[in-house]
């Protein structure tokens, strides 16, 4: 799985029309299985601020990188990743990509759309206000 999309983010020459949900949730799985958490979040972060610079997109306080919804999608990926343990990297990208986990209005289970859509969040991560970010509650999502 690692082919061209990765190739292209870490290369800082991914197109703004192939830079998806989808292409950002497989480039943060790849990276989260590749690398320790952490060191996963700072590639990530990095990348996608690199990325929006050649896209022309600005990093501010109302658009670009979101500080909070990238550590909140890492975190999401690390715990299906850790759940789903004994499969391989293309089958936890397929079965991941085919899941509810992949939801774009996932996040507001967690968050208040009011909430995650301001500046301090868009700067600094917080915390789940509406429901805990665990395992436990991903279990749920995926089989309700």
């Amino acid at each position: 799985m690692s082919g061209p999309l990765i190739g292209k983010f870490n290369n800082v020459i991914l197109p703004k029309s192939e830079w998806t949900h989808h292409a950002h949730l497989k480039v943060a799985l790849w990276h989260l299985h590749t690398y320790e958490f952490n060191d996963a979040v700072c590639r990530l972060k990095s990348g996608i601020i690199l990325l929006n610079n050649f896209h022309g997109t600005e990093n501010t306080d109302r658009s670009g990188y979101h500080e909070t919804l990238t550590i909140f999608w890492a975190k999401v990926i690390a715990i299906y990743i850790e759940l789903n343990s004994s499969n391989d990297l293309d089958e936890l990208t397929e079965n991941f990509l085919n899941s509810t986990l992949t939801n774009k209005e996932l996040p507001f289970q967690f968050y208040s759309k009011r909430e995650i859509l301001t500046t301090p969040y868009r700067a600094v991560y917080h915390e789940p206000t509406l429901e805990k970010l665990d395992s436990e509650t991903l279990r749920e999502i995926l089989n309700p």
